[in-house]
């Protein structure tokens, strides 16, 4: 995994940042979930929960679409 070092105010966790980072990377498909969970370092269902508090969807169909993939 590649380290990178970046400057913030003091006000802003390295927790904050890691998530931020996780969620970012999540949304644009670079990465798992469960892989956006561990670079966030919290458990995937957490992550899940945080996605849901920024309005971010962990699935990338409607639920109509999921219902007619389950039915097939």
């Amino acid at each position: 995994m590649k380290v990178v070092q970046v400057k913030v105010p003091e006000s802003v966790s390295e927790r904050d940042v890691k998530v931020a980072a996780a969620v970012e990377a999540f949304s644009r498909g670079s990465v798992s979930i469960g892989k956006a969970a561990e670079i966030a370092e919290m458990p995937v269902q957490e992550f899940l929960f945080e996605l849901i508090r920024r309005g971010v969807s962990a699935y990338p169909y409607t639920d109509k679409e999921a219902l007619e993939d389950l039915v097939l």
